[in-house]
């Protein structure tokens, strides 16, 4: 179900070749290709919801430029080139990178960006459960420091809730 609703929003695949590391069911897919926002049909809501679980989740989180722009699919550059892979490899120019900029979804990435870069409760420790509304709840502490974000990955959207250890509260939708 995965692999098709990717290659219907324009994603493409490599493929495992060799039988012997191919799974015993056939399924020979090794990676999905193609932008986050095209392959969540272009959904703004969706895309944020899905970064916002990458950046809450412990590690350290990596965005590709393109995913930071929430770029689209590139297909003619695959084309071009035959590589699969440069479907989600376009080269912005400074035009559309000031574009992308004044788009809702990339400034809605960017302050999810900061919050995850300057917020101290992402030193502390992490937690998360599933809410009584089925939605993922992923949170960090520190101290008197808190940062929360709850998703809903069946209607997109995700909202942060925080406090520092000043005791400001702030809650808002991304």
């Amino acid at each position: 179900m995965v692999v098709e609703t990717c290659l219907a929003r324009g994603g493409n695949l490599s493929r495992v070749m060799a039988a012997e590391h191919q799974d015993p069911d056939g399924f020979d897919v090794h990676q999905i290709r193609g932008t986050i926002h095209s392959l969540l049909g272009s959904d703004g809501d969706a895309t944020v919801a899905a970064r916002a679980i990458q950046l809450f989740a412990p590690g350290v989180p990596q965005i590709y430029y393109v995913g930071l722009l929430a770029g689209e699919n590139d297909q003619a550059s695959a084309d071009r080139t035959g590589d699969g892979r440069e479907i989600n490899r376009h080269n912005f120019a400074r035009d559309e990178i000031q574009a992308a900029r004044h788009r809702s979804v990339v400034q809605r990435l960017e302050r999810l960006i900061r919050l995850r870069n300057s917020h101290p409760a992402f030193d502390g420790v992490f937690a998360s459960h599933l809410t009584d509304r089925g939605r993922i709840r992923l949170a960090w502490t520190a101290g008197d420091d808190a940062i929360a974000v709850e998703v809903d990955v069946r209607n997109p959207f995700a909202e942060v809730e925080l406090t520092d250890g000043r005791g400001a509260y702030e809650r808002f939708l991304l």
